[in-house]
């Protein structure tokens, strides 16, 4: 039990730490865009870089939590009996403030991927602005070589930043 509530913990500091990162991207993409300057496109590419990142850690942190719940309702029986398997009767306090059966982490799952498909928006929005007005300067080359980074990077994050299996001795999955 305070290996779950560890985890919960852990998750909610994770997803607060990749808030503070994309609030102040908003915040320099709505005072550049307003200026009008390429630089909009750097911190556009940069909120979908830090997006994805959270959507993809907060389906690692809820894989790892499914993998503690399925452990925990294998042994619960013979150690505590059925604790957590047995859902009690939800206490009736009105239709509009009554509880319901809603996983926090889906929705806050749900919640990364609607920033990161607007924040991928914003980006192809601003490579097309972009493109539209690029000089052959430096700094233009500099901030396409940028997007083209960052638009791979976000690919790479989906294949590399898998968990590689190791031997386990007691026969469970092993995160390296």
């Amino acid at each position: 039990m305070a290996t779950r509530a560890f985890e919960i913990n852990l998750f909610w500091k994770r997803s607060i730490f990749f808030w503070g990162f994309i609030s102040v991207a908003f915040v320099g993409y709505a005072a550049l865009r307003n200026e009008r300057s390429q630089l909009a496109i750097v911190v556009a590419c940069f909120g979908m870089v830090c997006s994805s990142a959270w959507t993809l850690l907060n389906r690692g942190s809820k894989y790892w939590q499914e993998n503690w719940e399925t452990k925990v309702e294998r042994y619960e029986d013979n150690v505590t009996g059925p604790l957590f398997a047995v859902q009690e009767t939800v206490q009736r306090k009105g239709r509009w403030l009554q509880a319901r059966r809603y996983s926090v982490s889906k929705l806050l799952i749900a919640l990364s991927d609607y920033v990161l498909i607007m924040w991928s928006a914003l980006a192809v929005w601003e490579s097309y602005r972009f493109i539209r007005q690029f000089e052959c300067s430096v700094k233009d080359i500099g901030i396409a070589v940028f997007c083209v980074f960052s638009f791979a990077y976000v690919v790479l994050l989906l294949f590399v930043g898998r968990t590689t299996r190791s031997q386990p001795a007691d026969g469970d999955d092993a995160e390296v």
